[in-house]
């Protein structure tokens, strides 16, 4: 079973949900949208849980660029355009949890 979070603010609870629920046997991966790409950023405190949490990290290019963070992301970011965004959420996941 996949999970995908959909994180479009800076929100510090995804440490906890991704951790519980990789404690349940549940893959999870996680999509920055919007001002939840500011969660990749160099300058962000969180960004050091984001990564230290093993899940792949999936982020909108045009809200990355939007932002100015193309050359700012702390981490590893698997950048898609919107119709790959769909094909994560309705293929290749089984629950999304929006926060």
């Amino acid at each position: 079973m996949k999970y995908l979070i959909w994180l479009a603010n800076d929100c510090t609870s995804v440490n906890d949900i991704v951790i519980s629920l990789k404690g349940q046997g549940i893959e999870t991966e996680i999509l920055l949208v919007q001002d939840g790409v500011f969660f990749a950023d160099k300058g962000n405190t969180q960004a050091a849980i984001l990564k230290s949490l093993g899940t792949k990290i999936h982020a909108i290019k045009h809200h990355v660029e939007e932002r100015g963070l193309l050359n700012r992301l702390a981490m590893d970011v698997h950048l898609v355009d919107y119709s790959d965004a769909v094909d994560i959420m309705m293929e290749q996941s089984e629950k999304i949890i929006t926060l």
